[in-house]
């Protein structure tokens, strides 16, 4: 009956989990996504790796056939977590704002794109005795 009870508690984390994702906006979808790549990168033979993302569903994201500017940038100082920012600004209005969420994430200078929502985005990142540093965006 004990892990009947366990399963049932971690069948509901899971899914709150999910939850958050699902019905987060696009700047922590992205930081979601590199959280991941940067754990399997860290644990794989490679050097590097090439995300596919299309931060562009429901709830809050830039809306369809608008674009939007992504900036990531380095720690600047001043937060309880030494990480950077991720900031997304639509083009027809509202920008989101998140943190890299963790100290080993980082860029080395301000990277910059503008994409169209339906568009792919990469993101390149890289293995480092610091962690993973994020390369390029394209």
């Amino acid at each position: 009956m004990e892990w009947v009870r366990l399963v049932l508690l971690l069948a509901i984390a899971a899914l709150l989990a999910g939850c958050e994702y699902a019905f987060s906006d696009v700047a922590t979808r992205i930081r979601y996504a590199l959280l991941k790549e940067s754990a399997l990168l860290q644990l794989s033979t490679k050097e590097t790796v090439t995300i596919a993302l299309h931060p562009d569903h429901w709830p809050d994201a830039c809306r369809k056939g608008e674009g939007y500017r992504l900036v990531l940038s380095p720690y600047m100082g001043g937060k309880q977590v030494a990480s950077g920012d991720i900031v997304v600004t639509c083009k027809g209005g509202g920008s989101y704002y998140t943190g890299m969420g963790s100290e080993s994430i980082y860029v080395a200078l301000e990277m910059t794109i503008e994409k169209k929502t339906e568009d792919e985005l990469r993101i390149t990142m890289r293995k480092t005795q610091s962690g993973t540093e994020i390369v390029r965006l394209e």
